[in-house]
């Protein structure tokens, strides 16, 4: 009786093992399955042109996004004006006219003498570009020594790809600064109705929020609110760290810059920016441009300036994003690489900036429906 009773124990526990396996591969297959949905409809969008009408739509309506974002970006610090007394409105004004003043301060600092620093990086390009060349070509006369075959030919393809590379550059940015220029100036009623948008969205910010949960059936509506609260908290600790961080780098390089002596130095530090925001890569595509620029004026100017960039990334990355970034976006590197590599071949250098709040978006969601409904865990929890 007693083996009896083990056998039926025994046979119930690989059933239970079984029926676990079974639903961890049916689950495997749904997402996969999901996986294999979105990409066919991402074929027939794009067969259909349809993400460029979609597009067209977003550019329309494209001034109330952005005056949300605004909206959405001030409205803690409406808040804790308003918890000091002030009453909304006055709140809303004193937020805005703020706003306003720190965005024209950085542009009437910045935008006068980009003209003037782009002509002067075009100008530097050709000897750039030449110094470049001597010392690949003093390279490949020492690797001519070692008797190695073809280097010839591969020679003249890298002083090939650089004289391209050096006459692009000559081209295509001048043209670049014209065309954000005349679509900044072409924008200029776009902004303005933004800004407009943005202050009534914010001045009725709850009631907003309100009406977009009013949107979702009354069942659903709790969730909703709760999954907005975690994106909420998590995006604009990301989008507010980033910010600061980015303002901080910008100021710090063009002080640094100029006084090592590297020509054009805001052009410099805004690219250094812009190019920090791409995670992991981002930091040395920035250094290798000042680097480069710097080693065209001297060989102590360029190592001086890869020295400054070192010491402020390493700053910037183990001790103020810690502390400015009061919640990062916990993603494993694997995704974040895998994620620039997606977006950039979707969206390119845009893309690559976006990759990492959209994936941790996703990432919030998917834990939030797992933790919910508990429809993607793939551990069975009556496993030990």
């Amino acid at each position: 009786m007693e083996e009896e009773k083990k056998e039926r124990k025994i046979s119930a526990k690989k059933i239970n093992q079984l029926v676990a396996w079974g639903n961890k591969i049916g689950k495997i297959l749904y997402i996969l399955f999901i996986i294999l949905l979105i990409y066919v409809i991402t074929l027939i969008f794009r067969e259909w042109h349809i993400l460029s009408f979609i597009g067209k739509i977003f550019a329309v309506i494209s001034p109330l996004f952005i005056g949300w974002f605004i909206a959405w970006v001030l409205n803690p610090s409406v808040k804790r004006l308003m918890k000091k007394g002030v009453k909304r409105g006055f709140a809303v004004t004193i937020a805005y006219l703020i706003m306003v003043l720190v965005v024209a301060c950085i542009l009437g600092f910045t935008i006068p003498s980009l003209g003037s620093q782009i002509s002067d990086i075009v100008s530097a390009v050709p000897q750039i570009a030449n110094d470049i060349k001597e010392w690949i070509d003093n390279i490949f006369i020492k690797l001519s020594n070692l008797s190695l075959e073809n280097l010839d030919t591969v020679k003249a393809s890298f002083l090939l790809r650089i004289e391209n590379l050096s006459q692009s550059i000559q081209t295509n940015l001048p043209e670049t600064a014209v065309k954000i220029v005349s679509s900044f100036v072409s924008g200029l009623g776009k902004i303005v109705i933004s800004l407009i948008l943005g202050f009534y969205i914010l001045y009725d910010f709850d009631k907003v929020s309100t009406g977009f949960l009013n949107l979702f059936p009354k069942k659903v509506r709790k969730d909703v609110s709760e999954l907005m609260g975690k994106l909420n908290e998590s995006l604009y600790s990301f989008v507010s760290g980033t910010v600061w961080l980015s303002l901080l780098l910008f100021i710090v390089s063009v002080i640094g810059f100029s006084v090592i002596g590297l020509n054009a130095p805001v052009l410099i530090a805004f690219i250094c920016v812009i190019t920090n925001l791409i995670p992991y890569i981002g930091p040395y595509l920035g250094a290798a441009v000042a680097g480069a620029i710097g080693f065209a004026e001297s060989s102590v100017i360029g190592i001086l300036t890869l020295v400054f960039i070192l010491i402020v990334q390493t700053l910037e990355g183990e001790i103020l994003h810690p502390i400015v970034m009061s919640k990062k976006m916990n993603l494993n590197p694997i995704t974040i690489i895998i994620s620039l590599l997606i977006f950039e071949y979707l969206f390119g250098i845009i893309g690559m900036v976006i990759a990492t709040p959209v994936v941790a978006i996703l990432k919030i969601i998917y834990q939030f429906l797992d933790e919910k409904y508990d429809l993607f865990t793939f551990l069975s929890k009556d496993e030990d």
